[in-house]
């Protein structure tokens, strides 16, 4: 169980009377803040900068999104082999390790990566045991991806469109890492530790579970929660502290 310092709860103290004072200030009252906007601000800039927020994506579409990544992944060898490739020009490929030949260690993983924006792949680039479903969840993604845009930029007390405006909603990724049965487990990592490039990465887990994240020094486990998404703010969206 985590425990909170003496020291953490005094700054806690603090920061609140501060807040109080900052809306004591405005003479507006709540109602204020919410004329403003600035509860859709305090709470998106709280959960970009802690935890997190509802999505609204169907349950229905993150378990098929599951399923068909797990169907293309178990499918037939040869079936994967017509798809294999380092030519990372190319809009859809599977392969292993995108960085095999230059990392110091392999991670044990394959990857099924399609490129789905700004220019999606045709049809039958996708492969037929996934295709329907990989459409269905990039459509619905890149949706939710330019409302984060919209609430990141209003946190951040920008124009609502700002972020959008500038080109941080147009292109999209779509990554589908494969973790199979390791016979030496103690000797690799399904992924070591990094940061994403980009602005966000949305990550969605099936049930085995096994991503974590560095929070205030310390690594902590995200168990899978069925449908749940963890949005990671990446490399171009970090800001700095005051």
């Amino acid at each position: 169980m985590a425990e909170i310092s003496l020291e953490r709860a005094q700054e806690s103290i603090v920061d609140r009377q501060q807040e109080l004072k900052a809306l004591d200030e405005t003479k507006s009252g709540v109602k204020g803040l919410v004329d403003s906007g600035l509860h859709r601000r305090t709470k998106v800039g709280e959960a970009c900068e802690k935890w997190g927020i509802n999505h609204g994506i169907p349950l229905a579409t993150t378990d098929e999104m599951i399923n068909g990544l797990r169907r293309f992944h178990e499918q037939d060898d040869e079936a994967k082999k017509e798809i294999y490739s380092r030519d990372y020009s190319k809009k859809v490929y599977y392969n292993s390790n995108i960085d095999l030949y230059k990392a110091e260690a392999t991670s044990w993983r394959d990857t099924l990566c399609c490129v789905m924006a700004p220019r999606h792949p045709l049809p039958q680039e996708l492969p037929a045991v996934c295709r329907d479903i990989v459409i269905e969840y990039s459509s619905k993604m890149m949706k939710l991806g330019q409302t984060l845009l919209e609430l990141m930029s209003e946190a951040l007390g920008l124009n609502r469109s700002y972020l959008e405006d500038i080109g941080c909603g147009e292109g999209m990724l779509v990554k589908c890492h494969y973790y199979p049965p390791c016979p030496k487990p103690d000797l690799t990592l399904g992924s070591s530790s990094h940061t994403d490039t980009g602005f966000c990465t949305v990550v969605l887990q099936d049930e085995i579970g096994g991503l974590q994240i560095l929070y205030q020094n310390q690594w902590l486990d995200v168990n899978p929660v069925r449908g749940a998404l963890v949005v990671n703010l990446a490399d171009m969206m970090q800001a700095s502290p005051p």
